[in-house]
């Protein structure tokens, strides 16, 4: 009984240390990157969270321009809901539905306010932990736009 019993919490403490270890590996992503839009001169930072259900978002924290031409502050006004056209920048998840296998970040979107589009995405962190490859793709990622995104 004594060595069933020890074998068992050997076991378990084998167990609980592999599944802290991925779960750490896969938090590697939170923190603040900072990226060049594949689609217009802009820059932005944006915080990579984790949500609640255990996939990773990230939201808009800055933009290198934050206010239209006029002053007034930018807003998502490519939208495609009319409802969401008034929020401001910093109000915008860009990245949402991350999950985390292999390690990469995948079956995620992202949202591209200059047109209102989601795409699908996926990411990878480079070694130097600073690099994060992102890989943008309608369809599928073999036909997608890979950007780097670096580490604040």
């Amino acid at each position: 009984m004594r060595r069933i019993f020890t074998i068992l919490l050997i076991t378990c403490l084998f167990v609980c240390a592999k599944a802290n270890a991925q779960e750490s590996k896969a938090d590697k992503i939170l923190g603040t990157f900072y990226l060049e839009s594949p689609l217009s001169d802009d820059n932005a930072k944006v915080l990579f969270k984790k949500a609640k259900d255990g996939t990773y978002f990230a939201r808009i924290v800055w933009l290198d321009k934050p206010n239209n031409a006029d002053g007034s502050p930018r807003t998502d006004e490519k939208n495609p809901n009319p409802k969401l056209r008034s929020r401001t920048a910093t109000e915008v998840v860009l990245v949402w539905g991350l999950k985390y296998k292999n390690d990469e970040w995948v079956d995620g979107s992202v949202y591209d306010p200059f047109s209102g589009k989601n795409f699908g995405v996926k990411m990878k962190l480079e070694k130097n932990g600073s690099d994060l490859n992102v890989r943008y793709y309608k369809g599928t990622p073999a036909l997608g736009l890979t950007r780097t995104w670096k580490r604040q």
